[in-house]
């Protein structure tokens, strides 16, 4: 766990105690605290005595996590309305958010046709092809890669298992990306 060193040193300079009252304080060694306040990882039990020090929730004293770039809910809507857009990119996370959105849609008509016929599940394959295709080739671009590589999931046997791991494939590089598309 990463502790954040600058809230620690906050708290310390608030009270007005120094690094060997907090130590004191805390049961833990003076080297301990100098480490923690340079920024360096802590364990649990020294969280939790510095917490309890200063009064505070032990969660306040760690870096945030980072947020995900975008909600789910938020890449699911933009993979709708950018569907028949084939430029631009789309980033990793926003595509397998779409692609979950397209595979529950696929589920939920394949449920409806056991129970009224196969039109449900064909209508919604036909309503999916073209965001997917989009989708896909924004995906390849965003990987550095050219979106013609979508053909081999014509290929029998493992063609679109071919694809789906090129679609894993991280972000690159403004550079690069704008190098595949040309």
């Amino acid at each position: 766990m990463q502790i954040n060193s600058a809230r620690l040193r906050e708290l310390r300079a608030a009270r007005q105690w120094s690094q060997e009252q907090v130590a004191e304080l805390s049961g833990l060694n003076l080297r301990t605290i100098q480490r923690l306040e340079s920024g360096a990882k802590v364990s649990t039990e020294s969280l939790r005595a510095l917490a309890a020090v200063f009064e505070v929730p032990a969660e306040s004293l760690l870096v945030g996590e980072p947020a995900p770039s975008q909600p789910a809910l938020q890449a699911m809507r933009e993979g709708v309305l950018r569907g028949l857009e084939f430029t631009g990119t789309t980033p990793r996370a926003a595509f397998w958010w779409f692609a979950l959105a397209v595979a529950m849609l696929l589920a939920f008509a394949d449920l409806l046709s056991e129970a009224i016929g196969p039109l449900p599940l064909q209508i919604a394959s036909l309503a999916v092809l073209l965001p997917w295709i989009a989708a896909c080739t924004r995906r390849l671009r965003d990987a550095g890669l050219s979106p013609w590589w979508q053909l081999i999931s014509l290929a029998p046997v493992g063609g679109l298992l071919v694809l789906l791991y090129l679609l894993t494939y991280p972000t690159q590089p403004a550079g690069l990306v704008k190098a595949a598309a040309g």
